[in-house]
């Protein structure tokens, strides 16, 4: 019986070396976003409001936070923006994408 329970206590020692010790982390704490604020000071003239970036981003939300009633044109990628390529969003509208969906391209907008 003695023999035994060295044989077992033996084969548990020699599992656990070969196993090794396995410690779990956490996962980092996610990050806050970095929410840039940008006025738009003339209506009617697109302007740049979030830069191209050459890394993948997260998420990207853009709001519109008039509050009179103005309707929002949103216009993502390169060249020339227009009212008829751009996305619209009422008062108080979001457009929100994450990763992957989340576009890397320069984005303008403006008001009317």
């Amino acid at each position: 019986m003695i023999a035994y329970v060295v044989l077992v206590a033996a084969s548990l020692a020699i599992v656990s070396i070969l196993l090794g010790s396995r410690t779990f982390a956490q996962a980092p704490a996610p990050q806050e976003p970095t929410g840039d604020l940008v006025t738009i000071v003339s209506g009617n003239k697109f302007q740049q409001v979030v830069p191209a970036t050459g890394t993948k981003r997260q998420a990207l939300t853009i709001k519109n936070n008039n509050t009179n009633n103005d309707n929002c044109w949103v216009f993502i990628g390169g060249g020339r923006a227009s009212k008829e390529n751009s996305i619209v969003l009422g008062p108080g509208g979001s457009y929100v994408r994450y990763w992957p969906f989340a576009p890397t391209d320069a984005i303008q907008a403006t008001y009317v």
